[in-house]
């Protein structure tokens, strides 16, 4: 098949390490061959990427233009903003600081997008631990993966923006696509999601194009997840508070969702713990 002009984005905030990955794959991929943009976004103030950068730029293909931007305003949906304001094609491949592909990650992304055209195509999150990494294992590569139970296809499921491949001319409208008001928390992604869902559009799953993920060992802990997991349940309840008219039934609907899932779910900690389950 003939692929299209694309676009690659990563957002990047202090991890030049995680940066040098992510982009050294993206130079790996089979991709390279058709060429593609490629956008850093540096989200730190005082723009801490700029040394790792300049060594990308050295060993750039020299068929991905690399475009660098500095977002001194902390906030992901910040970053992602900024990026999109230089992109100058409809698709748009989003690959996180903390994230690396296999060298066929873009020609599987690409290929599902063609055989099931939708808005936003998601791919699984792989979780790759450090080996020293031996308490609650399989929680922490559980927790921080996307591999729903899906098959290559359609899905009334929406996912993060970490590995996804966004069509712009499937969706109105017009920018700023990602939610700063959503910055702090989370789910900035949320807002377009929902532009999607209401002017009938869908989403699509191409499992055969994972990603591994690396998460930081300062997240590699029960207090960190239970923190991200409260955060993500902040997410309907925001985005029916911050509607116009607020959405006050949705927001009494996700309240007492996320009370019902607190007491049932501390019930299972409780009982598990008090055997020492592993789960």
């Amino acid at each position: 098949m003939t692929f299209p002009d694309l676009t690659v984005v990563v957002p990047t905030f202090n991890r030049p390490d995680g940066l040098t990955k992510a982009v050294l794959s993206l130079f790996a991929q089979r991709y390279v061959k058709t060429g593609f943009t490629l956008i850093i976004v540096d989200n730190a103030p005082d723009n801490s990427a700029l040394q790792a950068i300049e060594t990308l730029r050295k060993v750039c293909p020299q068929t991905i233009t690399l475009i660098a931007l500095h977002e001194p305003n902390a906030g992901v949906a910040n970053a992602r903003n900024k990026a999109m304001g230089a992109v100058a094609t409809d698709l748009v491949a989003f690959l996180d600081d903390d994230q690396s592909a296999p060298d066929d990650w873009l020609e599987r992304i690409l290929e599902n997008h063609a055989r099931f055209p939708a808005p936003v195509t998601f791919g699984p999150v792989v979780t790759a631990l450090p080996e020293t990494q031996k308490r609650h294992r399989a929680y922490f590569s559980s927790f921080f993966a996307r591999e729903p139970d899906l098959k290559s296809g359609y899905t009334e499921r929406s996912f993060g923006c970490g590995n996804a491949l966004i069509d712009f001319s499937m969706i109105p409208g017009k920018g700023p696509w990602f939610d700063v008001l959503m910055n702090e928390i989370g789910g900035e992604d949320d807002m377009l999601f929902e532009r999607i869902r209401d002017s009938g559009g869908q989403f699509a799953w191409a499992a055969n194009a994972p990603v591994l993920e690396y998460p930081l060992p300062s997240r590699i802990s029960l207090s960190y997840t239970l923190r991200r997991a409260f955060s993500y349940g902040q997410g309907p309840v925001t985005l029916a508070r911050i509607a116009t008219p607020q959405r006050r039934l949705d927001m009494l609907k996700w309240m007492a969702i996320g009370a019902g899932k607190a007491v049932w779910h501390g019930f299972q900690w409780f009982a598990l713990s008090l055997i020492r389950h592993p789960n």
